[in-house]
C-alpha cells in the first residue's frame, strides 16, 4: 500500500510540474508572437502540446552529417519509454542524471539508448536533460516567487552563476530579465479588463447622461 502512494505521489508531482511548464511555453509562445516571432511562437506551442500528451517537449533536430555512407538503422524510443523518460526527469530533477541512469531505466544499453535517444529527438540526452532544467526552471519562475538561487538548486543545476551561465546561453538572455519580462507582461494582460470595464463605465455615463457633454 504505501509503495502504490508513493508511485501516486511522483506521479501528481510530475502532472503538477507538467503543467506548469507548459504554461511557461504558452506564455513564452504569447511573448514572441507579440514581437512578431511567428516560427519560434510555432515551437513554443508545439513544446506545450507535446507536455500536454504525456511526451518529453520537442527539441528541432539537428542537421545529419551528408556523406558519409549509407545511414545506420536506428529504432526511436517508443511512446511509453518516452512518457517514462518524463516521469522520471519530473521526480529527479534536482538530482544528478546520468545518461546511464535513463538507459537503465528502459532496460538498454548506454550506446543503444544514446542512438536511439538521438534519433528520437534529433540531440544528446545530456543536452535534453539541460534543456529540461532550464522548461522547468522557467515554470517555476512564472508560478512561484521563490529566489533564483532556490530554482536554481530545484532544477539540479549547482548555484545561481550556474543556472544564470546554461539559462543565457540556452535562452539568450538572463533569468532575472526574463522573469522580469514575463511578469510584465502577465500582469498587463491581467489589468487589461479592468482597463476595458473602466472605458465601459465612461461610454456609459455619457449616453445615461447627456449633461456630462458639457
Amino acid at each position: 500500500m504505501n509503495s502504490q502512494c508513493s508511485v501516486v505521489a511522483v506521479e501528481e508531482d510530475s502532472n503538477a510540474g507538467r503543467f506548469s511548464a507548459v504554461a511557461a511555453r504558452l506564455v513564452e509562445a504569447a511573448c514572441l508572437a507579440r514581437d512578431g516571432n511567428c516560427e519560434a511562437a510555432k515551437a513554443q506551442i508545439a513544446r506545450a502540446m507535446a507536455l500536454l500528451r504525456g511526451e518529453p517537449s520537442a527539441i528541432p533536430t539537428n542537421q545529419r552529417n551528408i556523406g558519409q555512407g549509407p545511414p545506420e538503422l536506428v529504432r526511436g524510443l517508443a511512446a511509453w519509454q518516452k512518457r517514462r523518460l518524463t516521469t522520471y526527469l519530473d521526480a529527479h530533477l534536482a538530482d544528478p542524471i546520468r545518461v546511464s541512469d535513463l538507459a537503465k531505466l528502459l532496460n538498454l544499453s548506454r550506446s543503444h539508448f544514446s542512438r536511439a535517444f538521438r534519433h528520437t529527438f534529433g540531440t544528446s540526452a545530456h543536452n535534453y536533460v539541460t534543456r529540461h532544467r532550464i522548461e522547468a526552471s522557467q515554470a517555476l519562475m512564472l508560478t512561484t516567487s521563490e529566489a533564483l538561487c532556490t530554482i536554481a538548486l530545484r532544477c539540479g543545476l549547482s548555484d545561481q552563476s550556474h543556472f544564470t551561465r546554461v539559462f543565457r546561453r540556452i535562452v539568450g538572455e538572463t533569468p532575472h530579465v526574463w522573469r522580469r519580462t514575463r511578469a510584465a507582461e502577465i500582469e498587463d494582460r491581467g489589468t487589461e479588463p479592468s482597463r476595458h470595464q473602466a472605458s465601459r463605465r465612461r461610454v456609459s455615463t455619457l449616453f445615461s447622461d447627456p449633461a456630462s457633454h458639457y
